[in-house]
């Protein structure tokens, strides 16, 4: 967690707790070059939890991954799926991993345990990484 808020500290990027209505558990806004991240702690379950979805937000903010839900221009998934690959780079380096499993965590929750995850967002890492041999 400390890379990701070395990172967002490095780039003015706030991230705050604030309760969120509707079914949102974190958002990043971006407007005139600035970039804020709200997390709604009540709707959050686990420190790796907020870890996640911080990196989530943080990977909109630095890619300038933003859509406009009434914008068909800028497609949704695309902005998503850039945010993810950004998380994911920046929260299991590929030579932390490997070094992981060399070590003998072959189990997704212990590789999740070991990064500080959830299982969720590991196999992510593992099928990023192309080494998800899972369903």
């Amino acid at each position: 967690m400390n890379k990701l808020l070395k990172i967002a500290n490095d780039n003015d990027i706030p991230i705050v707790n604030m309760r969120l209505n509707g079914r949102e558990e974190a958002l990043s806004e971006c407007s005139d070059g600035y970039c804020i991240i709200a997390i709604d702690p009540k709707k959050v379950k686990s420190l790796r939890d907020y870890k996640v979805k911080a990196a989530h937000e943080l990977g909109h903010c630095i890619t300038g991954a933003f859509y406009d839900e009434n914008c068909p221009v800028i497609p949704r998934g695309r902005c998503e799926r850039r945010a993810e690959k950004w998380a994911v780079r920046n929260t299991v380096s590929p030579k932390k991993l490997k070094a992981a499993l060399k070590d003998g965590l072959t189990e997704v929750w212990q590789l999740a345990e070991h990064f500080g995850v959830t299982e969720e967002f590991m196999v992510k890492a593992l099928k990023y990484y192309g080494l998800w041999s899972g369903e």
